[in-house]
């Protein structure tokens, strides 16, 4: 094999199960990542890939290759964390990923502040409501909300979240004006909703939201919350929300089903030696607990 990138390139693919999210994933154009893939194919003279329409399924040659370079991917990331997590200067590169309401609101007064601080670090701010990988260091700091964050990543619990309904002024001044009792689910049923696509899905208020709502009521779906807020205060429906992303908004109270949502600091183990990590969870956290 010529170049680990070669491996990169058709690990990516085959997570993702097409170029194009492979393309998002490694942050090159479809043509780059095209090209490996062919080219790793005409080395070994195999087949990896079925290709079904816009799919990537993986053949038997490929599901073997796979697993080695799984393999193979987990002892260069662990070399890698080994090397960043002795880095004991106060300069140089973090990246922190949070949820889109994060890193919007709460994180860049606090990015600020901590840059004067220290002038030598350089904050690369990462929204994404999907969860980014830190065993393979594709950020080195995660603001994550989870009831149960991975047993391979410490840190500590920043607070709880209420999550509520909520809908825009002006949502309530025409055809749905009147007076707002509790919500269950047969009072739902009265409303316009904003629904969750995609990530959005995982989390235990959208379950529940999707499970007990008859889809017909649904007006308009977001793969994000910020993108259900945005929604909701153009008064297309009601959503179901945390407090952090819901500016704006009217708060309705929770539906008859409360829900909380606990937010973690997390970052690798073998990053907590670094002084960069060690000195911005430690800001972080003294800002961020209530």
């Amino acid at each position: 094999m010529d170049n680990w990138d070669d491996l990169r390139y058709f690990q990516a693919v085959a997570e993702a199960g097409s170029l194009n999210g492979a393309c998002k994933k490694l942050g090159v154009n479809h043509s780059t990542v095209f090209r490996r893939v062919k080219g790793l194919e005409e080395k070994l003279g195999v087949r990896l890939f079925e290709r079904r329409e816009a799919r990537y399924i993986l053949t038997g040659a490929g599901e073997a290759l796979l697993g080695r370079t799984d393999q193979v991917a987990s002892a260069i990331d662990e070399v890698d964390r080994l090397i960043v997590g002795g880095d004991q200067a106060l300069e140089g590169a973090i990246r922190i990923t949070a949820p889109d309401g994060f890193a919007y609101y709460h994180l860049p007064p606090l990015i600020a502040e901590f840059c004067a601080l220290y002038p030598g670090i350089e904050i690369q701010l990462l929204a994404s409501s999907d969860d980014l990988n830190l065993s393979r260091l594709e950020a080195d700091i995660a603001l994550r909300v989870t009831s149960s964050p991975p047993e391979h990543l410490v840190g500590r619990k920043l607070w709880s979240m209420p999550w509520n309904l909520y809908g825009s002024p002006q949502f309530f001044s025409g055809p749905f004006a009147g007076p707002i009792g509790r919500f269950g689910i047969k009072q739902l049923a009265n409303y316009p909703l904003i629904g969750p696509e995609r990530n959005l899905l995982r989390l235990k208020p959208m379950q529940w939201l999707e499970k007990h709502v008859d889809k017909l009521n649904i007006s308009a779906r977001a793969n994000t919350l910020m993108g259900m807020a945005a929604l909701a205060r153009c008064g297309m429906g009601l959503a179901l929300l945390p407090s952090d992303v819901a500016e704006g908004l009217q708060e309705l109270g929770p539906p008859e089903r409360r829900f909380e949502s606990d937010v973690w600091l997390l970052t690798h183990p073998d990053l907590r030696r670094n002084a960069r990590v060690r000195t911005c969870m430690q800001f972080l956290t003294e800002r961020l607990v209530p």
